[in-house]
């Protein structure tokens, strides 16, 4: 009993903590996000106030700080200009603005399915834990979690094709598959947690 005990408080901890981290991480994602969005929409209306730097594209705000598209995105790199000492190159680098807005929403929405999952599970401990964990929130919260990381690094694939097709160059390494292998492995979790529930059914109808 008092190892269950112990075994109980160590998962509510751990569960606790995890909800933490995955509330902040979630929070300075969208934030992130939000700051992505407003440099994009300034690009948009006064594209001419920044100023082109091959990986980047910056406006200074009176001295004070600097507004920046930046021409990386996971472990892709952009550059936003044909040429070094060259103008912006508007596609590139409307492209990249959006990606990288799109990007960071994905991974706040998929942090966000992630603690609304840890606080589900820290209920259910909580509870004592007479319900079934197999629950369809579960699967659902991971099936769509998996869904925003696996979608995340396409974006940044897609805007990579779009800034060669706009005459820039780049490069890109192998850091995305593994984030479409962590959303690739919640997917299959969320089928086990969906088996668990139909098998849970099963044994319902029966008794």
């Amino acid at each position: 009993m008092a190892t269950t005990k112990k075994l109980s408080f160590g998962l509510d901890k751990a569960g606790g903590a995890a909800l933490i981290l995955a509330r902040i991480g979630a929070a300075l994602l969208w934030i992130i996000a939000a700051l992505a969005a407003v440099v994009w929409v300034v690009f948009l209306i006064s594209p001419r106030s920044f100023a082109a730097n091959f990986g980047s594209v910056d406006l200074n705000v009176g001295g004070a700080f600097t507004l920046s598209i930046k021409g990386d995105l996971l472990d892709y790199s952009y550059n936003l200009q044909n040429f070094h000492d060259g103008p912006v190159n508007m596609v590139a680098t409307i492209s990249t603005g959006l990606a990288r807005m799109v990007v960071y929403a994905l991974l706040a929405l998929a942090f966000s399915e992630m603690a609304a999952l840890c606080k589900d599970l820290t209920v259910w401990l909580a509870d004592g834990r007479d319900a079934t964990p197999f629950q369809g929130m579960v699967s659902d919260r991971l099936n769509r979690a998996g869904w925003y990381l696996i979608v995340a690094p396409i974006v940044g694939l897609v805007n990579f094709i779009v800034c060669f097709l706009a005459g820039t160059g780049g490069n890109w390494g192998l850091w995305m598959s593994g984030m479409m292998v962590i959303g690739i492995i919640l997917l299959l979790i969320a089928r086990i947690f969906d088996y668990g529930m139909g098998l849970q059914r099963e044994v319902d109808g029966l008794l």
